[in-house]
């Protein structure tokens, strides 16, 4: 049994390190399949872990949520739309000063469009990042990003 457990315990120090993220993302599409030419809606659904939040915004040098799209031939990016912020407070600022943030689930939206010159039946799989720094009641963490993919077939 000992012996398996120091196996055990190797074999982990041999797995990759990952960092603790704060939030967990489901990215979705309002179509599967899509015209050349025509738009489409990335959506990244957002929720905050227990007792998170990020922030709206880059006030007091915090860093905003945003959500990046990689740029490709085949697509036209559009404009990002994110939902109104809540106001609250965050650790460590001594001065009482509301902050638009997001503590509860929230979607992020993103349009994009075809490109005409896109051929039917190609599969694009589309890449993004979300970017975000997030606190609990007691501190903040480093801003940190997500990666996000959507994949869209053209009609």
């Amino acid at each position: 049994m000992r012996a398996f457990l120091l196996a055990l315990a190797f074999a982990q120090t041999l797995l990759p390190k990952s960092s603790v993220q704060q939030i967990t993302v489901m990215p979705a599409t309002s179509a599967a399949t899509v015209a050349k030419g025509s738009a489409v809606t990335l959506w990244a659904d957002v929720t905050p872990n227990k007792n998170m939040h990020v922030y709206a915004t880059d006030k007091q040098g915090f860093t905003p949520l945003s959500l990046k799209i990689a740029s490709q031939p085949r697509i036209e990016i559009g404009k990002v739309t994110y939902p109104t912020a809540e106001t609250g407070l965050t650790p460590g600022i001594d001065m009482v000063i509301p902050i638009p943030m997001y503590t509860k689930p929230f979607r992020v939206a993103q349009a994009i469009t075809i490109s005409p010159s896109a051929k039917s039946g190609d599969v694009l799989t589309i890449a993004g990042a979300i970017n975000y720094q997030a606190c609990d009641n007691r501190l903040c963490y480093p801003a940190t990003s997500m990666p996000v993919t959507w994949v869209v077939t053209v009609k």
